[in-house]
């Protein structure tokens, strides 16, 4: 249960990775250390449980280990809670003057609208379990983005509609500290 629960994180993650952060279109945002939150929401109420409980045994871990998975999802830039998830991401000015800022593997995305402040994309990512969608991104300067996605997966076997916000703010020049 622990391993399928931290599934559900991960999606969230890599959705949030590939397609509000896929390029291949002209982005106006400044360089640096950006925090990225996001809050879902399941049709079923299936994958809010399934957090629930994978954070119910964090918890009951004994404290070294709970301190050691905690620590390298804070390496990574997670943290994740009922609320909401936060996760922060580095993008180089040259990622942006590239066109190619971070992206998740095995997904394949489409900006299908832009007007001058919103993006409107597709994807499709290849993963356990795959999943796809779309959504959209609005610049509200540069240094603050709101968005919102909708996409499908399968959870325990069934088919699960997921509805997604998210919010980013970039936070300094330096993404080292």
């Amino acid at each position: 249960m622990f391993k399928k629960s931290i599934t559900s994180g991960a999606i969230a993650l890599s959705l949030l990775c590939s397609s509000v952060l896929a390029a291949d279109f002209e982005l106006d945002i400044k360089p640096g250390l950006w925090e990225h939150s996001f809050s879902m929401e399941s049709e079923s109420g299936a994958m809010e449980s399934a957090i629930e409980e994978a954070l119910r045994q964090l918890q009951s871990l004994p404290e070294s280990q709970r301190r050691m998975v905690e620590n390298m999802m804070r390496e990574q830039g997670i943290n994740l809670d009922l609320a909401g998830s936060t996760m922060q991401i580095c993008i180089t000015e040259e990622d942006i003057q590239r066109g190619s800022l971070p992206q998740q593997e095995n997904c394949e995305q489409s900006i299908e609208q832009q007007t001058d402040d919103t993006l409107y994309f597709d994807f499709e990512c290849a993963g356990d379990p795959p999943y796809s969608g779309q959504g959209s991104m609005t610049l509200v300067n540069r240094e603050h983005y709101t968005g919102s996605a909708e996409f499908s997966t399968e959870m325990a076997g069934r088919q699960e509609h997921i509805q997604m916000t998210q919010e980013g703010y970039w936070l300094q020049d330096d993404c080292d500290g």
